[in-house]
């Protein structure tokens, strides 16, 4: 494997030199903290100045808005903003018909949750799809708790300005202060529909909705039964470390966990020994700014770690704002944390024994679409086609590979967080698949190498019975990686790469002056033989 994919794996490596690697400062890092820990800042001074209320609520949407570049923060804001406005209209109008009546708010909140974790999957923004549901399922959940419809009329819109301007702010701080960033989606492909190809035939889907809904519904059901409703965290943390397989979202608890122990700590510090000295909103900027440089450091990291650094400001935040007056009332960070590890918990047991999504099974479909896409760059330029036609056809594939390749690694890497004792044969399926996806790698280093500037004018420069014998070798590699993702090895795909191979070797060796082309395909030869 490569050096970066085993860095990835903690569990296999030096914990040390894993976390230094992941905290390493960069400039855009440094920026990317610096307009975070001023949106908290200026939440605080916004909201307590103005008696604006859910201070918390505004503080984390800076750091849930924050993204690493200024379109994807003008478009997470702005749809952000729109969904936010349709889901608190939506819930204004399902309380016209569910509020005082139980037993139709619930139903309520589980069937739009439901959908909501639906359409996060189908959807091809999916985190919209997502926040929707949710915010109409949230809302829904402390109707029992408001003792008169104008109160409730009045929090609920409270909310959505709470939550617009934070949003507009962060949008705002990251269009003035983050540097442009290079055009990396030029050869992206647009989706030609809003839904993913598999929306309505795919079981998965729905299957992945009811155990959300299920979990989270029962952490709710089971709260409000025993009147403990100040870990109501437990709900929140079924929704949102819910992912494709119970590995990723056991990987995710594992970040909630950790950040949220750091957040309540640092909390809890503050509450103890700080708070109770405060006299003026200047020193509680101060420590605002300190405990969200921290959390926004670990935020702005990679994905690997930055879902922790949102649970430090989440802990932090929900535990020390509860009021426009100093609060050292200890009990909310105890229930914060009990609701995180009972939600965890609950999540846990009902992804690993319901309708389980394994993910070594999602990373031999990663892995099939990697050798898929690879199969179509290798046959990619040939005599019949222009290059200028070729040219971008092979840009678009080496980037949609590489994506591929990249989400391949991130499931193997979450092999390790499997439950329980693996299946006959999966220890060494798993050292199969990684070998595999490390060979893929590197014949993908090999075949960008061949999309170069100088290689395309080597290929032009070359005779045509050098180029009809290249392109016949490039095809029989490519059919070769194809039967290798439908795991077929038939001996006629060796005897086939073997004639081409030999032919084209016969040809080449006539060639004067040898050019770099000749060295590249013979290691790609050599890499799938």
């Amino acid at each position: 494997m490569s050096a970066t994919f085993l860095e990835a794996r903690p569990l296999d490596s030096d914990w040390n030199r894993w976390l230094r690697s992941e905290l390493a400062p960069t400039h855009d890092r440094k920026i990317r903290t610096a307009i975070i820990v001023a949106g908290a800042a200026l939440c605080v001074i916004i909201s307590m100045t103005l008696q604006v209320p859910q201070l918390a609520t505004s503080a984390y949407m800076v750091f849930f808005i924050s993204k690493e570049s200024k379109l994807l923060t003008t478009i997470t804001g702005v749809g952000g903003v729109i969904v936010l406005t349709i889901g608190i209209a939506g819930t204004l109008l399902l309380y016209k018909f569910t509020y005082g009546h139980p037993e139709l708010r619930i139903p309520g909140m589980a069937i739009a949750l439901f959908l909501g974790m639906w359409l996060s999957r189908v959807l091809v923004i999916g985190p919209l799809g997502f926040l929707l549901g949710f915010v109409v399922a949230v809302s829904q959940s402390v109707g029992e708790e408001i003792p008169s419809p104008e109160l409730l009329v009045r929090g609920l819109l409270w909310l959505w300005v709470a939550l617009a301007y934070a949003i507009a702010l962060t949008v705002a701080l990251n269009l003035l202060f983050l540097p442009d960033t290079p055009q990396t989606a030029a050869h992206r492909p647009k989706p030609k529909s809003l839904l993913v190809a598999d929306a309505f035939t795919n079981p998965a889907h729905v299957h992945f909705a009811l155990k959300v809904t299920f979990a989270a519904m029962f952490c709710y059901i089971l709260y409000e039964a025993i009147d403990w409703s100040g870990i109501h965290t437990a709900f929140i943390t079924c929704t949102f470390i819910a992912l494709e397989s119970t590995e990723a979202t056991l990987y995710k608890g594992t970040l909630r966990i950790v950040g949220c122990v750091i957040g309540g700590a640092l909390a809890l510090f503050s509450i103890v020994f700080l708070i109770p000295h405060m006299e003026t909103i200047a020193s509680l900027v101060v420590l605002v700014a300190c405990a969200a440089a921290i959390a926004g450091w670990v935020a702005t990291g990679s994905e690997r770690i930055n879902y922790a650094g949102l649970q430090i400001a989440f802990a932090f935040f929900y535990s020390v704002f509860q009021g426009y007056a100093p609060d050292t009332d200890l009990d909310n960070v105890r229930n914060r944390v009990v609701g995180i590890l009972f939600g965890l918990i609950v999540t846990g047991f009902v992804f690993r024994y319901i309708w389980p999504e394994r993910t070594i099974d999602r990373l031999r479909g990663a892995l099939r679409q990697v050798l898929l896409q690879l199969a179509k760059l290798l046959v990619i330029p040939s005599p019949q086609t222009a290059v200028k036609q070729a040219k971008p056809k092979a840009q678009a594939l080496v980037a949609e590979i590489s994506r591929d390749l990249e989400q391949a690694q991130r499931q193997a890497e979450l092999t390790g967080f499997e439950i329980g004792e693996p299946q006959a044969g999966d220890r060494v399926s798993l050292g199969n698949l990684e070998a595999a996806l490390s060979r893929a790698e590197h014949m993908l280093n090999l075949a960008t190498s061949l999309t170069t500037d100088s290689a395309w004018t080597e290929w032009q420069q070359l005779p045509p019975d050098a180029q009809h014998a290249e392109s016949e070798l490039r095809n029989a590699i490519a059919k070769r990686v194809e039967r290798a993702a439908a795991s077929d090895e038939r001996e006629d795909a060796g005897a086939n790469l073997s004639t081409a191979f030999a032919r084209w070797t016969e040809i080449t060796q006539a060639l004067q002056p040898k050019n770099s082309r000749v060295g590249l395909v013979s290691q790609i030869v050599t890499e799938v033989q």
